[in-house]
């Protein structure tokens, strides 16, 4: 496999630096070489060492013979002379000669020392330690061995002497695996070569391996699934080159560590029972790569995933009793150490029941504050029948985690089986958790009726004693927020999110930043919703959050206010069709209703408006006559009734109106319904009218961002009835309104005599000229229908102009005017068209027909 990026690397060493290319075996390091060599094969003298040159003389007389037969040494000069004495290391006037003799080469010169692992003898590696410290300035010497040479590689380091190439730059790229099997004549997917780097680190010789049984494999993706520490050929290798160099007891503190993916040098000491297990794993990576660090203080260690695979598997096979007993010594030593996460995981391995029952009593609540769930659930799995039975918590605890994937089904059934075996004297804290997981269920499932969760107003009740405070707390929330009751939903919201982060709950965090997004929807700051959601997002890492519920409808809000933005592609992103597949959670009627009309409103924006239809009149008929809060079908009736107005379906429009009439009542909404039904109809006047109410606060609204839609409209009816000051009016209140909230779909997708005026004004908005500009920017990027761009006399001058590479300065000459007038007048063009530059304002204008291909 040519690699050029590693023959870059070779290249890389600068004149008189030393190259030290070192990794365990497999890497691909000799054959590296002698392809590098290849290039320039009459520079090179190549040394392949063995066991045999640990004896002196035999070493340099390698060495000589090397040089001797290389075409770069003259055959006048004195390599070709040089006698080998008894004891040439230790021989100074010896090493002299070979310096000198060397330097007299003229021009470069490369000595590769191959193996070089093999030299262990005092001898010998004084003469190369000689060699190294007194090469000549031509001498390109490269040492390639498994393990680093006992040389002062930290000075030469610190001194810029020494290139680096290490198992870390030898590892296969995705592209260089894909490249060797393709060349092996082995088909493999993209995802089968991901796996085979993954699972092998990019260890060459794994690779290869895995490639010579990938060829037999009938099932090509069984095989891969059991390859890593069951293969043949990789555990043969494993063996014959590697394992069988360690020391027995090296060898037996690998074992004894390959229960870990990772872990601290005291663990080590902890299963190893070897004090100094620290400084073994220390050795083996500075030695041999088998073993590296990492984290940001570099105190965790990790054997190479093929070995200790190989390892596990070996040590299975051989004391699966051993097995069981380190899995056990890892589980104490972390629940000594405060990790309760990594010790249910070897309590599990270890098949300790009642360890896993006793660490679940302590720590479950916890868990699933911090949004280790799935910790929670496997852990669960182990319990056997007997002791479920004897302890209701542990079903109660099984409710929860399956209530917050939105799985009330299932959440159902725990609660009964906790009823079954309730105790007749229940402590305050099961109790507590019983009324929690009860109210938590309710609101998932939105359910109208919400029990109450056991927690005081400062989440000191028995909850808070659960470490789940700050979830009783946000159940609070959401009953003052359906309530109206929007700034003291607020105030406990705050608060609950204040105590999770204090307590260092990720999940209750990303919980109550959800809540608060919603509080920041009703009260129509729907810029603060979407912040509020994206934290919520941040707070917890993305797998765990995206499988609950609190995520799923952390993600509809950003989606919510995408569409609001007239974002319509970002919507779709946020809110996808697949939402209940895979690890996504379940989810609610509420949300199902939702997700589906934010998706038929942003394809109907981005012109796909017969299937937005279509999504939308299945929203409105999973919403109909479902209890629950109002603003969901208002959504769903404001967007359909928008989307059926705007493509002519009159007949749609009425049947939504007669069923927003029916689920919503006397509000603002339906008022806004009606006056679209008039407007479509032909009577200005009497939409007009039916806006009054809704305009006015008279009647409440359910939706805020609806009084945008409502100025919009109402700007549009003045408009028709030639009172511009009136339409003028509307116009500012409702960019004053989009700017508040962060609502600009209303106005980018509104009628055009209503862009019109807008662009005609352009300028003159004070404050708000920015938000007119997002406007017309938005709309420009929805691909809305070509709309009258008024523009002065003056203006279309220089507009036809800007195609020309004339510069401000050039313009202002030929039109007789001043370079501000110039620069004023393509400011207003570049509002009137929605762009920000000179290039995106011919193309728009272009596009709108304004001005030709030849700038006419």
């Amino acid at each position: 496999m040519p690699r050029p990026r590693l023959l870059a690397a070779l290249d890389e060493a600068a004149d008189g630096q030393v190259t030290l290319v070192s990794a365990p075996a497999g890497y691909g390091k000799t054959l590296l070489l002698a392809e590098w060599v290849g290039q320039r094969p009459a520079l090179t003298a190549w040394v392949s060492l063995d066991e045999d040159d640990n004896a002196d003389r035999r070493f340099w007389t390698a060495v000589l013979a090397a040089l001797d037969s290389c075409a770069a040494v003259p055959a006048d000069n004195p390599l070709h002379e040089l006698t080998v004495p008894g004891l040439p290391s230790r021989d100074p006037e010896f090493l002299a000669r070979v310096a000198d003799a060397v330097a007299a080469v003229p021009g470069p010169l490369r000595l590769v020392l191959d193996d070089v692992h093999e030299l262990t003898a005092p001898d010998p590696l004084h003469g190369l330690a000689s060699l190294v410290r007194d090469r000549p300035p031509g001498l390109h010497l490269v040492l390639s061995g498994r393990t680093d040479p006992p040389l002062p590689l930290a000075r030469m380091r610190l001194a810029g002497e020494l290139s680096e190439v290490r198992a870390d730059r030898l590892r296969f790229s995705l592209a260089e695996a894909g490249a060797m099997l393709a060349a092996a004549g082995i088909p493999a997917r993209p995802d089968q070569v991901r796996l085979l780097v993954e699972e092998t680190e990019g260890w060459p010789a794994g690779l290869r391996l895995a490639a010579l049984s990938l060829r037999e494999a009938e099932d090509p993706d069984k095989f891969l699934a059991g390859f890593v520490g069951s293969g043949r050929a990789v555990s043969d290798y494993l063996v014959g080159e590697i394992l069988s160099r360690l020391a027995v007891e090296t060898r037996e503190l690998l074992d004894a560590v390959s229960i870990c993916d990772q872990l601290p040098a005291p663990l080590a000491a902890a299963l190893s029972g070897r004090e100094d297990a620290g400084a073994v794993l220390d050795s083996l990576e500075r030695e041999t790569s088998l073993v590296l660090t990492t984290g940001a203080d570099r105190r965790w260690y990790r054997v190479h995933p093929l070995l200790r695979s190989h390892l596990r598997a070996d040590l299975q096979r051989r004391r699966p009793d051993q097995i069981l007993r380190l899995h056990r010594r890892a589980t104490a030593w972390y629940a000594a150490a405060g990790q309760p996460v990594p010790a249910l995981a070897h309590a599990r391995l270890g098949g300790d029941s009642e360890e896993v029952a006793q660490l679940l009593r302590r720590q479950a609540t916890a868990l699933i504050a911090d949004g280790e769930h799935e910790a929670v659930r496997e852990a669960l799995e182990l319990l056997d029948d007997v002791q479920l039975a004897n302890e209701p918590r542990f079903a109660l605890i099984a409710a929860l985690i399956t209530t917050e994937r939105g799985e009330t089904a299932a959440a159902d059934g725990h609660l009964a089986d906790a009823a079954s075996w309730w105790p007749p004297d229940p402590p305050a804290d099961l109790l507590a958790l019983r009324d929690l997981v009860r109210s938590r269920r309710a609101i998932v499932a939105g359910d109208p009726n919400v029990p109450p969760a056991s927690a005081d107003d400062t989440g000191s009740g028995a909850a808070a004693h659960l470490g789940l405070g700050p979830m009783a707390m946000v159940h609070d929330a959401l009953d003052l927020l359906a309530d109206g009751r929007h700034q003291e939903a607020r105030d406990i919201a705050e608060t609950a999110l204040v105590q999770a982060r204090h307590q260092h709950h990720v999940y209750l965090a990303a919980l109550g930043l959800t809540v608060l997004a919603a509080v920041a929807a009703a009260e129509g700051d729907y810029r603060r919703m979407t912040a509020l959601a994206a934290a919520a997002d941040a707070e917890l890492a993305d797998p765990t959050w995206r499988a609950t519920i609190a995520g799923a409808w952390s993600d509809t809000m950003r989606a919510y206010g995408a569409l609001l933005r007239a974002e319509p592609a970002t919507c779709l992103a946020l809110a996808p069709t697949d939402a209940a597949g895979g690890s996504a959670p379940q989810l609610s009627d509420q949300l199902i209703v939702l997700r589906t009309a934010l998706r038929g409103a942003a394809l109907s924006d981005i012109g796909h408006g017969e299937e937005g239809l279509n999504e939308l009149r299945e929203a409105r008929t999973v919403a109909a006559g479902r209890p629950g809060a109002a603003e969901i079908p208002a959504i769903v009736a404001v967007l359909e009734h928008r989307a059926a107005t705007s493509q002519g379906r009159n007949e749609v429009a009425r049947s939504i109106l007669r069923w927003a009439e029916d689920e919503l009542g006397p509000v603002g909404e339906v008022l806004l319904l009606r006056a679209w039904q008039l407007a479509a109809l032909g009577r200005p006047g009497a939409a007009s009218d039916a806006l009054v109410h809704l305009l006015s606060g008279a009647a409440p609204v359910v939706l805020p961002w609806t009084l945008v839609e409502g100025r919009v409209l109402e700007c549009q009816l003045a408009l028709r009835g030639e009172r511009r000051p009136r339409a003028r009016r509307e116009l500012d209140h409702a960019l004053a309104l989009a700017e508040s909230m962060d609502v600009i779909r209303p106005l980018a997708t509104g009628p055009p005599d209503v862009i019109e005026l807008l662009t005609r004004h352009l300028g003159s908005f004070g404050d708000r000229e920015p938000t007119a500009l997002r406007v017309l920017a938005a709309r420009t990027a929805l691909g809305a229908d070509a709309t009258p761009v008024p523009l002065t006399e003056r203006e279309r001058a220089v507009l036809s102009m800007l195609p020309t590479q004339r510069s401000f300065d050039e313009i202002a000459r030929d039109l007789t005017v001043s370079h501000s007038t110039v620069k004023t007048h393509v400011r207003a063009l570049y509002g009137k068209l929605g762009v920000g530059s000179r290039r995106d304002a011919v193309a728009a204008a272009r596009r709108r027909g304004i001005l030709g291909p030849d700038g006419a």
